[in-house]
């Protein structure tokens, strides 16, 4: 794999761009002897064109932010694709950039059309060092844009959700794997934790209302891979026999539509522990059954005419147009194509299987129940990979999450279940019943106690170089504390006597008080319409609003109620 190389010279004068230069190339772990985990080193020869020049080296051809945002602004400004594609913003990421999703599909005539489609969900630059999952990016809505026969058929039998950047923060620092959070993404699509992994988070969301409104299909996720050839797929095995086998269709109809670029042997199907946090492990267990990454090589071809070729961008940018390609062969009605494809994968997994026990030394003559053995047995691990470990979240993370997770237990903990037969919603209605009437008549007697009890006037001090005469004149005598306690000592105690006072007190009172004003009532209202009113009398019913004397609210004492209500 060599290196590319950016002159700005060979740019301005010759309109050369990245190509590819180097010599004595070497790629090799290093810290191998200390015990401690290995790295790994890429060093190379170069001369350099120009002197006086300026050049910038890539492990890929480069595919930025700046881009993606140039692009996906030529899509909103085009007439005909902003019809079929609607552009808007996912989330923000920890830096605030935005993270953008597009929605792909012809509109519909009806709305039992619309609800009968099938979503495709695809993605790239979880890593951001990886821009050949850019590259194949473009290449698939390069061609899903256009006005192909294909392509409109594709867009009037799904909905394409696509978000093109997952990490921008980390295209933009130039990251190679992490983000901001110094986390790799790709192995936190089961975290809770939205704040800290946003793109992730607001990812995973969006599919999940999308299986509540339609079945999804197909979700892959585009990466790239420095250490293996050619480009391949890891999905998941199914263990349901129903669709046994089927996760292999889609990958194996790939290798035939691209013979010279994906390497289907190279595919690999196992689901790991390490990996339970990837896209695709954590989207096939939320149902999806073709769920996928796809791994592009850093370097070439091993296949065909373009055995011991690297890969250009034109090459990456074909292999999305094969994805919708082998999108339509796997969804024609005519099911030839897959049938054969099943049985294919059948007879290459029965080889498969033969293979490993001739490796292990034993000869078993396996008969019809050949198709019971784990799949996940024979397969070997993702060792290849150049996905890192599931490394947990960093020491300042883990808080937060333990106290999410408390908190969601202690949630769970305080929601009871409702009674579910008649006796016991019954016994609840009385004791709510008992505990309403308890209370009102606790309310009831601390009223009438309040109100039977002679308030102390606050007194505040006075200087007495600064007192008026008049203030001192108009000033009423002060009782004496002794007098005080003697009034308050006087009082009853028993709520019941203190109720009956305010009672009696409250009836001798309105029996005293006279009405100060009475109105007087004619027995007859003239009729006339004619007869205007002398101008200075006053009309009687504003009299009689005016001098109406007030209500005064009558006391009331509650009793506890002894009935015992229960449901019909």
């Amino acid at each position: 794999m060599k290196p590319l190389m950016y002159s700005q010279l060979d740019a301005k004068t010759r309109n050369i761009g990245w190509r590819r230069e180097g010599s004595e190339i070497r790629y090799y772990k290093n810290n191998t002897d200390d015990g401690q985990q290995p790295f790994y080193c890429l060093t190379w020869t170069i001369q350099f064109p120009h002197d006086q020049d300026t050049c910038f080296f890539a492990h890929f051809y480069p595919y930025t932010y700046t881009d993606l945002q140039y692009y996906l602004l030529s899509v909103a400004n085009n007439p005909l694709q902003s019809q079929f594609c609607k552009l808007r913003t996912l989330c923000r990421s920890l830096a605030g950039n935005t993270v953008y999703l597009l929605t792909i599909t012809n509109p519909s005539r009806t709305p039992q059309e619309a609800a009968a489609k099938k979503a495709v969900v695809l993605s790239a630059r979880a890593h951001p060092g990886e821009s050949n999952g850019s590259w194949v990016m473009k290449g698939f809505l390069d061609f899903i844009l256009s006005n192909s026969p294909d392509a409109e058929l594709l867009r009037d039998i799904f909905v394409f959700k696509v978000v093109p950047m997952l990490n921008p923060d980390g295209v933009i620092v130039g990251n190679y794997r992490c983000s901001l959070a110094g986390r790799d993404l790709n192995r936190h699509y089961k975290t809770i934790l939205k704040e800290s992994f946003p793109c992730i988070w607001y990812t995973k969301n969006m599919i999940k209302r999308l299986l509540e409104e339609r079945e999804v299909l197909l979700y892959c996720d585009f990466h790239g891979h420095s250490r293996k050839n050619n480009i391949f797929l890891y999905g998941c095995n199914n263990s349901d026999r129903k669709y046994w086998l089927h996760e292999r269709v889609f990958p194996l109809m790939l290798s035939k539509n691209a013979p010279e670029k994906f390497s289907f042997h190279s595919c690999n199907f196992k689901v790991q522990k390490s990996k339970e946090g990837t896209g695709r492990v954590v989207m096939w267990r939320m149902g999806i059954l073709n769920s996928y990454t796809m791994e592009s090589t850093f370097g070439g071809s091993t296949l065909g005419n373009k055995r011991d070729t690297h890969f250009t961008t034109e090459d990456l940018k074909s292999l999305g147009y094969h994805v919708c390609d082998t999108l339509l062969d796997f969804c024609d009605p005519d099911r030839a194509k897959f049938m054969q494809c099943l049985a294919e994968l059948k007879e290459l997994l029965q080889q498969e299987i033969h293979k490993k026990f001739n490796e292990l030394g034993q000869d078993m003559d396996l008969g019809e129940s050949w198709n019971d053995i784990s799949l996940s047995d024979i397969e070997s691990s993702t060792s290849g990979s150049d996905s890192s470990l599931s490394d947990g979240l960093p020491a300042h993370l883990l808080n937060i999450a333990d106290e999410l997770n408390q908190k969601k237990k202690m949630d769970k903990k305080k929601k009871k279940k409702p009674p579910q037969t008649r006796k016991q919603r019954n016994e609840q209605y009385q004791k709510n019943n008992l505990v309403r009437e308890l209370k009102s008549t606790e309310d009831a007697l601390e009223r009438a106690g309040f109100a039977s009890t002679v308030q102390k006037r606050s007194t505040f001090p006075k200087n007495a170089d600064h007192t008026s005469s008049s203030t001192i004149q108009n000033e009423k005598p002060r009782p004496s504390e002794s007098r005080l306690r003697g009034r308050d000592k006087g009082l009853s105690l028993d709520a019941s006597e203190a109720t009956a006072l305010v009672l009696t007190k409250n009836k001798e009172k309105v029996q005293r008080e006279k009405p100060r004003h009475t109105a007087a009532c004619s027995p007859k209202t003239s009729t006339d319409t004619g007869r205007e009113p002398a101008p200075d009398a006053t009309p009687r019913w504003l009299q009689n609003r005016l001098l109406a004397p007030r209500r005064r609210r009558a006391t009331m004492v509650v009793y506890p109620s002894l009935h015992v209500y229960t449901y019909p």
